[in-house]
């Protein structure tokens, strides 16, 4: 398995262009010079060829991590095709990732609280004039009383009363922005496997997952035979993670509890030695753990050999920009 994690340079502006002793610093009022920073982005981080799982937010939902929220992207063969959530910052990371928004074939929700949904009217707004033209097609998980589903979900945010009306004609084929989103909802309850996404020799389906009283979804994307499931947020109490990820090749979970973890937080998340046993069952090549919350920062290495316990292939603790090859 070969890391190409993304290269990310900052060019500092010169704040002043003055040798030394030219400068009166009392009377200088200028402080910095009008050339603006520069950001540098290696955007060929996932390579031309083969099929990547770039992660656009490895964070959990505090600050203080430098990290996105959730979200990720499938490349193939250079082009991103599928996008995982966008959760806080995702929009920025999308744009440094160099990925083409005309090129993805879908956008699908694992769930649909700030954490991993906060930045769609970002990524909408700042694609308007990205030359788009065919509908976005965005799946998402139904609702709850504590979470709307996906349909109530996108007209509160864009519809004719919605916190975001501005961007409402992204709901209609006659869009400003030149496509239309289009949404689509799928049962969050049970145990029934979705399988209604099928283009370009790129399928996607889901499954339901218990998240507590937060309607959850993971989702697999195969392409030309080679699966990636995403676990998403889930206690795994129904354990139907690791019958969805069967024979995928990588797994990216959420690590967002240790495995001492008690009460609400394990109510929905799994710690780590559920992981081991999702990916020995699912028979997958590769684990990669994203959402890194506070609880789990620092404890890696007993992180690591929790799931090594199940599972004998790489480990891998996810961040912002890095890619993996299938």
């Amino acid at each position: 398995m070969r890391r190409r994690p993304a290269l990310l340079a900052v060019l500092p502006a010169l704040l002043l262009a003055a040798a030394a002793g030219a400068m009166e610093a009392p009377s200088l009022e200028r402080t910095v010079t009008e050339r603006p920073f520069q950001i540098v982005v290696d955007r060929r981080a996932c390579g031309p060829e083969g099929i990547y799982v770039q992660v656009l937010g490895a964070g959990g939902p505090e600050l203080g991590a430098a990290q996105a929220g959730s979200g990720y992207l499938v490349w193939v063969d250079g082009r991103a095709r599928v996008m995982i959530d966008t959760g806080p910052g995702t929009a920025l990371r999308f744009d440094e990732s160099g990925a083409g928004f005309p090129d993805l074939l879908a956008l699908a929700y694992t769930q649909l609280e700030v954490t991993h949904s906060s930045d769609l009217p970002a990524l909408l707004r700042g694609t308007r004039d990205a030359g788009r033209t065919d509908p976005l097609p965005v799946y998402g998980p139904s609702g709850s009383e504590l979470v709307p589903g996906l349909n109530d979900w996108a007209s509160l945010l864009f519809g004719p009363k919605g916190a975001y009306r501005h961007l409402a004609d992204f709901l209609s084929p006659l869009s400003a922005g030149g496509y239309e989103v289009v949404p689509y909802q799928i049962d969050a309850f049970g145990r029934r496997r979705w399988t209604g996404f099928r283009r370009d020799g790129i399928s996607l389906s889901a499954i339901p997952t218990d998240h507590g009283p937060v309607p959850a979804l993971a989702w697999r994307v195969d392409v030309d035979g080679v699966g990636i499931t995403f676990a998403g947020d889930t206690a795994n109490r129904w354990q139907t993670v690791a019958e969805l990820a069967k024979g995928s090749v990588i797994l990216v979970a959420s690590h967002m509890i240790p495995e001492n973890a008690r009460g609400a937080p394990r109510e929905r998340h799994m710690p780590p030695s559920q992981i081991g046993k999702i990916a020995a069952e699912a028979d997958v090549n590769l684990v990669i753990l994203g959402q890194r919350g506070e609880r789990t920062r620092g404890r890696e290495s007993a992180s690591r050999a929790l799931i090594q316990e199940h599972f004998r292939g790489p480990v891998v603790f996810a961040n912002d920009l890095e890619c993996w090859e299938t």
